[in-house]
């Protein structure tokens, strides 16, 4: 998971600014997805409760409420220090009041997560006085990844209305250890290989020194993680000086690591100092370059692996990937989507030979990701394939395009009114009283889009989904929410593709129906 480092320069100056500024001004409500992390006491920059935008509290804290809501760390690009949320999972009020650097990394450029774009905040759970390990352990426990590694993305109510449900179980008791819902952490085994030098991380033989050698099945090389701590042999993985040494697990700052999407190990506490490999050493350094990438094999699945564990492929292009067999097998690929062939050379191995993985995109290939499984004998290895799109600005494709819908209430409210560019006095309302119903937009052929606006008039939808589809039949989620509370909600960083684009209504927030005066959706061309 991927923790947040505090951003050391505070000034009263700018938190009594902002707070006037914030006073003066009201914003309508909008539900975001957003990808959640936590953090607390014991992981905090430095450890303890300071915070870089204090608003209401003196260090972080709050009970939940709307009138004390929690703190949370993003980035001041993307939400304002002062800025309340709602987050649905949890049922508390957050406000922003701290700084994080993998949120800004990952809203302004290619953070670890995802971006730019990717919406990303950093929850308070406290942690004052209780284990630092079930507090860190809990954090992570709480943290949701999708199975392709990508975050996953959940509904959050930004500048919510004062009237929404509230919990005041906490997050993390610091009393008892027990984490929100009964979560555990997640807690993984097995090995770590560098996608520069292809050996892997190994405890040493004698001393205390981390060090990198030729990959085996041997214990020395079958590490454990949980919550931000790499264990082997009950010692702690942890910085000293530009190495990396086993210690007796504190729990302290030099321990805490974040294992990142993007492959790398890094630590918490500042997030710029990563293993990396260089011959048989391993350092505590740069996290740029595929010395500093990592690829994790789980205990018991070793025998089939690839290197880089994704890759890019522009349209008309083609890019490799290097297949690593433990046993003499033929290697095969499946999952690949349209437009997109994969091919080894070559395609039998023997017993701890490689081979080179070639995905090729035709010219046709929709932008969007995927997980391509390659099998060898019995064992599998997964290779992320991410097509990309054409780049360029954001584009307006739903415009005047076709549109059907489920329902309408009457002939002065059809389902083009949605999509003529009138953001007041034109809209598509359904039948009244019902739950299930769709508004559609033909893009006329398939589209990446990656940010939808929903402008609704009185009657809003409170849980909806929106959906992409290449045939209008069947149809993939790339948004949903349960808790809509109307006015425009605006989403960005969406990852879809397909010619056809709905809302699909599954709960309405009033007694009629649902009604948009325009759903605009934008992507590449």
């Amino acid at each position: 998971m991927t923790r947040r480092a505090l951003v050391l320069v505070v000034t009263l100056f700018l938190a009594l600014t902002t707070a006037l500024i914030g006073a003066g001004t009201a914003s309508a409500a909008t539900t975001q997805p957003t990808f959640l992390t936590f953090y607390g006491w014991w992981d905090n920059t430095p450890p303890g409760g300071d915070i870089s935008y204090p608003q209401i509290h003196g260090t972080a804290g709050g009970k939940g409420t709307y009138a004390d809501p929690i703190t949370f760390a993003t980035s001041s690009d993307e939400l304002k220090p002062g800025t309340k949320v709602w987050v649905p999972r949890v049922q508390k009020y957050f406000i922003m009041e701290d700084g994080c650097d993998e949120c800004s990394a990952d809203w302004n450029s290619h953070g670890p997560n995802g971006g730019p774009g990717l919406r990303h905040i950093d929850l308070w759970l406290g942690g004052k006085g209780g284990s630092a390990f079930d507090a860190i352990d809990c954090e992570d426990a709480l943290t949701h990844y999708n199975a392709d590694n990508t975050p996953v993305m959940e509904p959050v109510v930004v500048d919510p209305p004062s009237n929404e449900p509230y919990d005041a179980t906490p997050i993390f008791n610091t009393s008892t250890g027990a984490c929100w819902g009964g979560a555990e952490p997640n807690t993984t085994v097995g090995q770590y290989r560098n996608n520069s030098t292809g050996t892997c991380l190994a405890a040493p033989s004698s001393g205390t020194t981390l060090k990198v050698a030729a990959c085996t099945a041997g214990a020395e090389q079958r590490f454990t993680f949980h919550g931000a701590f790499l264990v082997i042999d009950d010692k702690c993985a942890g910085i000293s000086g530009s190495s990396i040494v086993l210690q007796t697990c504190t729990g302290g700052p030099a321990q805490q690591w974040s294992i990142n999407p993007d492959g790398t190990i890094s630590d918490i506490q500042t997030s710029k100092k990563c293993f990396r490999a260089s011959g048989t050493t391993l350092t505590a350094g740069s996290c740029s370059g595929t010395a500093a990438r990592w690829t994790f094999t789980a205990a018991g699945t070793a025998g089939l692996s690839v290197t880089p564990s994704s890759v890019s492929v522009a349209p008309g292009a083609s890019a490799t990937a290097t297949v690593t067999s433990a046993d003499a097998v033929t290697l095969s690929a499946s999952g690949a989507p349209a437009g997109v062939t994969v091919s080894f050379s070559p395609e039998s191995v023997p017993a701890g030979g490689t081979s080179t993985v070639t995905v090729a995109a035709a010219t046709t290939a929709s932008p969007g990701s995927a997980t391509i499984t390659l099998t060898g004998g019995t064992k599998t290895a997964s290779l992320g394939v991410t097509v990309t799109g054409t780049g360029g600005p954001e584009t307006l494709l739903s415009q005047g395009k076709t549109a059907t819908a489920s329902s309408t209430e009457s002939s002065s409210y059809p389902a083009s009114a949605a999509f003529d560019g009138n953001l007041t006095s034109t809209r598509w309302a359904s039948k009244e009283g019902s739950n299930a119903e769709w508004l559609r937009v033909d893009l006329g052929a398939a589209k990446s889009v990656t940010h939808v606006k929903l402008s609704w008039e009185a009657a809003y939808g409170k849980a909806y989904s929106v959906q992409t589809s290449a045939d209008g039949t069947t149809w993939t989620t790339i948004y949903s929410t349960t808790t809509g509370n109307g006015g425009t909600d605006d989403l960005t960083g969406l990852a879809g593709t397909g010619r056809y684009v709905r809302m699909n209504g599954v709960t309405r927030g009033t007694s009629y129906g649902y009604s948009l005066y325009e759903m605009q959706v934008y992507g590449t061309a």
